[in-house]
This record gives structure tokens, C-alpha cells and sequence, in this order.
């Protein structure tokens, strides 16, 4: 049974960063938005972070090296959020009331990602932070 809330668990936090990895491969619209934001090299900087999106999730999905997923997905993530929710340089109330709740949202995410990271790192899956964080 707790192999099967841990999968669970693991499907419900990645179907978010699924989809998002899905139309940062496939929606030029939000290439817009970080030309927007300002980004460097836009395309390629949303067309990588769809693929490390995917490829976070299938190795927490799958439970292959999911700490190392869940801690790397974590780290794009916040990187993510303070370029791309950036609250605090707004002028606009409505817009910075937007950015802020994405940017809650995303800080919410990267503490599931770290739970996860966690979990994996105490028996679930195959790991390699052992060394790092020994069971128990």
C-alpha cells in the first residue's frame, strides 16, 4: 500500500511539470512571455526547460534516480520563478498580484519536489544520494 500512495503521490506532483514540459515544447505563446520577461535566447530557454521538465518527471514518475529528478527539477524551478515571476519589479497591482501568486504557487511546488526528494531518498526507488542522506 505505500508503494502505491508514494506512485500516487509522485503522478499527482509531476502532472503539472508533464503538461508544462508538453506546451513549453509545443506553445509558441509562451516562447512570447519570456521574450516578454525579457529572457536571453527565449525559444531555446523554453524549449530546454519543456525537455528537463519531461525528463524530471519521467525519472520521479518512473522512480529512476527520483531524488536527483525531484532535486534538479526543484533547482529549474526556482531558477524559473525568480526570472519569470518576478512580483517585486512590478509597477501594474494587477500584475503583481498575478506574478505573486504564481510565485507562491511555484515556492509551494519546489517544498513538494524537496518532500519528494526526501522520500526517494528514504527507500523509494532507486536512488543515488544515499551517501548523502543514508535511510532512517
Amino acid at each position: 500500500m505505500n508503494n502505491f500512495i508514494f506512485l500516487l503521490a509522485r503522478v499527482i506532483v509531476m502532472a503539472i511539470f508533464v503538461q508544462s514540459g508538453y506546451n513549453h515544447l509545443t506553445k509558441e505563446a509562451i516562447v512570447g512571455y519570456a521574450q516578454f520577461k525579457k529572457i536571453p535566447n527565449a525559444r531555446l530557454a523554453v524549449r530546454l526547460s519543456g525537455v528537463l521538465y519531461l525528463a524530471g518527471s519521467a525519472g520521479i514518475i518512473l522512480g529512476i534516480w527520483g531524488d536527483l529528478a525531484a532535486l534538479l527539477t526543484a533547482l529549474l524551478l526556482l531558477i524559473i520563478t525568480i526570472t519569470m515571476h518576478n512580483f517585486w519589479t512590478l509597477e501594474d497591482a494587477a500584475a503583481k498580484g498575478t506574478d505573486r501568486l504564481m510565485f507562491m504557487k511555484n515556492v509551494s511546488m519546489i517544498g513538494g519536489l524537496l518532500g519528494l526528494a526526501w522520500a526517494f531518498s528514504n527507500g523509494g526507488g532507486i536512488t543515488i544520494t544515499d551517501a548523502i542522506w543514508p535511510a532512517g
